[in-house]
Parts: structure tokens; C-alpha cells; sequence
């Protein structure tokens, strides 16, 4: 209990002081919900852009498993645009839910819906919906999200709903670490993809560690992504700790 407690009051302090733009702080949505699970979740992120410039991204949320199927997390958005301090940008309520029998059949299937409340009133609100898949083989877990985007009761009037995807690759060992790769990306118009220019892909290798023997206990999680050109950042390092209490 003290190594969990003594590990959030770090993240807080480390994560609220390093925040930033949102994008390199997304993260892989999974579709398992564990009923009853109490969590502080913390996502960080730097990428650098074509430009050499940099900018960060960070999320803090806590997340409850209200039943065996639905699973809800509540979450701060902080931003720092290039040359301004940082400050909160928007709330995040995000929701799971789980269509399958935990370990049943080797896959799992569920659905994520998202709402985000951007501070300024004039960009209204962010739906993110889609579902969420994940699949095992041996040792072998695999994941892919389809997530649909769409901006409501934005000043600016009417905004096409958008697409993108998650996709992770990750080996379980018999230690505590292990490896993966994980990767993200964003078309434009999920019915007219934007050109190849104006999209962005990114995609590396990532490790996955548990803090401890316990499910209980804090598990961390960073990758390291390269954007394969268009609109993608050059590099981005992201950062995520899941810490129960």
C-alpha cells in the first residue's frame, strides 16, 4: 500500500507539471473491464515535429469498473502550446464496454464512447466512439481500435466525422517486463480519406513492466514512435502509469 501511494503522489506531481498538447498522450483503449477496479491512470507524451520543434501532451484520470461489462474513468487534459505556460484544456468522460466473457474464447470484444468538453465554449464537444478488439495467441496479445471522431455544437458550425485507429502487439514472458509494439493513426473523413500527406501514422517498439507480484500493484508501460511522414510527428515518446488503490 505504501509503494502505491508513495507512486501516485509522484505521478501526479510529474504529470500535472509536464503537460501538454493532447495528441502525444493517446493511448491503447483495451476492451477488458475488471468489475470493481479502482485506478489512477496517468499518460504523458513528447513528440517532436518536422520542424525540430517539440511539444507535450498529458492526461490524468481515475477510473472505476462499475460492473463486469462497463468500466468509466474520468479525466483532465492538460496543454502547453509552443512559447505559452500550461494549462487545463479540456475533460474527457470516457466509458467501456465489454461484449465478451473474460478469458471464454481468445478473443475480446468491446466499445469505447468518449466525450470531451474543450475549455473554450466556442469548440463545443468531441464524441470519440468505436470498437475495440483484442485477440490472443500464446504468448501473443493483439489489439486494434477503429475510432470515429466527430465535434458537436462547435461555433464553427457543422464538422465531418473523422477516422483513425490503435493498433498493439504485445509478448507476455514469465518476468515482469515485457515487449510490444504499438502504433496510431489518423485519416481525415472516415467516408473520404485525406491525401497521404495530411494523415498521420505513427508507430514503434513499446515494453510493458508490473511493479510488483500483485495485480494490485502499479504497472507501467512507454513506446517509442517514428511517424512514417504526412502529417505524423518526427518521434514521439509516451509515457503511462496505471496505479490501483
Amino acid at each position: 500500500m505504501t509503494l502505491r501511494l508513495k507512486f501516485s503522489a509522484l505521478l501526479i506531481s510529474a504529470f500535472v507539471s509536464s503537460a501538454a498538447h493532447a495528441d502525444p498522450a493517446d493511448y491503447i483503449f483495451s476492451p477488458v473491464v475488471e468489475h470493481g477496479e479502482r485506478e489512477i491512470d496517468s499518460k504523458a507524451g513528447i513528440a517532436q515535429d518536422r520542424n525540430g520543434r517539440s511539444f507535450w501532451g498529458g492526461k490524468l484520470g481515475v477510473e472505476y469498473g462499475f460492473t463486469p461489462w462497463w468500466s468509466s474513468e474520468a479525466t483532465v487534459n492538460f496543454g502547453r502550446e509552443l512559447g505559452e505556460s500550461t494549462r487545463v484544456h479540456s475533460l474527457e468522460w470516457e466509458n467501456r464496454f465489454q461484449f465478451t466473457d473474460t478469458g471464454e474464447q481468445p478473443y475480446e470484444i468491446g466499445l469505447l464512447i468518449e466525450v470531451e468538453r474543450e475549455r473554450e465554449s466556442s469548440e463545443g464537444y468531441e464524441l470519440r466512439y468505436g470498437p475495440l478488439l483484442q485477440a490472443s495467441w500464446g504468448a501473443v496479445q493483439c489489439n486494434l481500435n477503429l475510432l470515429f471522431e466527430r465535434r458537436l455544437h462547435a461555433d464553427d458550425g457543422h464538422t465531418p466525422t473523422e477516422f483513425g485507429y490503435q493498433w498493439q502487439v504485445r509478448v507476455h514472458s514469465d518476468s515482469a517486463l515485457d515487449w510490444g509494439a504499438q502504433g496510431f493513426g489518423h485519416l481525415g473523413r472516415w467516408d473520404h480519406w485525406a491525401p497521404r500527406s495530411q494523415q498521420s501514422h505513427i508507430l514503434g517498439p513499446a515494453v510493458f513492466a508490473q511493479l510488483g507480484d500483485d495485480d494490485e500493484d502499479p504497472q507501467v508501460e512507454a513506446g517509442l514512435l517514428f511517424g512514417t511522414g504526412g502529417a505524423a510527428p518526427r518521434a514521439t515518446l509516451r509515457l503511462q502509469a496505471m496505479v490501483p488503490f
